[in-house]
């Protein structure tokens, strides 16, 4: 592919742009690390906006009918949507409209934590990974063990993205990261 113009058949993608990489004082093996340490970081917190995504589709699911959901979502979402079928009988649709609005303040609030620990704040993965944690307190009163379990798996997942987010900020105050482009 040495002689293959840019932008040819044989090369549609054209010519590779230079990719930004992250060294740890020139050493690649800590820049490695460095690339890790990011992804995980993003894909821990990329863990809420699953939850809230899966607990909207839940209660949606719930208001249409449905018998099902996933496990991913928030039990306070399903309180609500419960409270909100058995109280429908007396107030109507306005039961419905109100517990889906208390559900969307939900899933906002774990989006927005969501967005903060994807901008590396520390204090968004420990509050949200709280937050999840006493919801999923919720599931051992009702001894739903496969929702707990769940819970307890997310916040596992959430818990690498924040070790990771922890140890990029140790390597950045020490001096070891400069951002540097290939």
């Amino acid at each position: 592919m040495d002689n293959v113009p840019p932008h040819s058949p044989e090369n549609p993608q054209g010519p590779a742009a230079p990719q930004p990489s992250l060294t740890f004082g020139g050493n690649a093996d800590i820049g490695s690390e460095a690339a890790i340490c990011v992804a995980r970081s993003q894909s821990g917190a990329n863990w809420f906006f699953w939850i809230a995504g899966l607990s909207l589709v839940n209660s949606i699911i719930l208001m249409v009918g449905g018998r099902w959901s996933f496990l991913a979502g928030l039990g306070v979402t399903q309180i609500i949507d419960a409270l909100a079928g058995a109280l429908s009988d007396k107030l109507g649709a306005g039961a419905t409209a109100f517990a889906l609005f208390l559900d969307l303040c939900a899933a906002g609030v774990i989006v927005l934590f969501g967005i903060l620990a994807r901008q590396r704040h520390t204090w968004a993965f420990i509050l949200g990974m709280i937050l999840y944690g006493l919801d999923g307190l919720l599931f051992l009163l009702v001894q739903d063990w496969l929702s707990l379990a769940f819970h307890a798996y997310a916040l596992y997942c959430i818990s690498r993205g924040l070790m990771a987010n922890r140890r990029l900020s140790e390597l950045e105050s020490t001096g070891e990261l400069s951002r540097q482009t290939a």
